[in-house]
């Protein structure tokens, strides 16, 4: 009987070498996953030049994975539903409280951006309808709560638009709010326009809103998160992307947004699910 003797120095090369190979498999399919997405999502999303519109009164939803991502992204749009005599309420789904300094950890870091969402909305006059309080950064893990919340927070409110992040925003609690999103209209059967902004990367915009005439006061509530503004240039970043924006329509400033209804919003959301 003939005894197959394996070197130890030759069976560490072996597994070394499938581990690597299994390694660059799995990045061959991460990058064959995200260009399919990405095709996806464009041929969805790809529309006529975007739609310069105007905000007309109605009751508003705001979806804020984090206090401060309501004046980052739409912000402007906001300040000119406060003019118009909309009402909005703002839900955060997280307790905001990553990326804390030393001196600011856990709870502590909770409290102050709360309290820096209170005067934010003081001063944009719309209301905090809730904070859900999930953990910041592991929003994912808690999806079907999420979209029970939200589903309770929809039929409470009764919006006519419901905004939130794109399905695609680069940031994972970003994503888990839009996937939380489409649970909750599952849950609801809400009919009504879903305005997704972008906060961490750019989508492809079919409207945008001229926020020339209330730039600064957006600037204003950015710099209100003070917690924040400290030590990421997030005024400066963001009314550059809305100069940016500007330049396709025809105005100085502008938000943009991928504008849809319900039957729409599920579709798109749901490539995530699929890839």
């Amino acid at each position: 009987m003939t005894r197959l003797i394996v070197h130890p120095k030759r069976s560490l090369q072996v597994r070394t070498h499938l581990s690597a190979a299994k390694t660059s498999m799995l990045k061959q399919l991460k990058q064959w996953a995200a260009g399919r997405f990405l095709s996806r999502v464009h041929r969805i999303t790809h529309r006529l030049p975007a739609e310069l519109r105007t905000v007309k009164p109605c009751r508003v939803m705001v979806l804020a994975p984090h206090m401060d991502d309501e004046v980052i992204g739409p912000g402007g749009t906001l300040a000119l539903h406060q003019a118009a005599g909309s009402n909005v309420g703002v839900v955060f789904t997280t307790n905001s409280n990553g990326g804390a300094p030393p001196d600011l950890k856990g709870s502590a870091m909770t409290e102050r951006r709360t309290a820096e969402a209170r005067d934010v909305a003081q001063r944009l006059g719309f209301d905090i309808l809730d904070v859900f309080g999930f953990p910041d950064g592991q929003l994912s893990r808690h999806e079907p709560d999420l979209a029970t919340n939200l589903a309770r927070s929809i039929r409470d409110w009764a919006p006519d638009q419901i905004f939130c992040p794109f399905p695609a925003d680069h940031h994972r609690d970003h994503q888990a709010t839009s996937a939380g999103l489409a649970d909750a209209l599952r849950k609801t059967g809400w009919q009504g326009e879903v305005w997704c902004y972008e906060i961490w990367s750019t989508l492809w915009p079919n409207v945008e809103i001229d926020i020339t005439s209330v730039v600064e006061t957006k600037r204003e509530a950015i710099a209100l998160y003070y917690s924040q503004v400290a030590s990421m240039s997030y005024i400066e970043s963001t009314l550059g992307l809305n100069r940016y924006r500007g330049l396709r329509v025809r105005v100085p400033y502008a938000e943009a947004f991928f504008v849809c209804d319900t039957r729409e919003y599920l579709r798109l959301a749901g490539i995530l699910s699929e890839i």
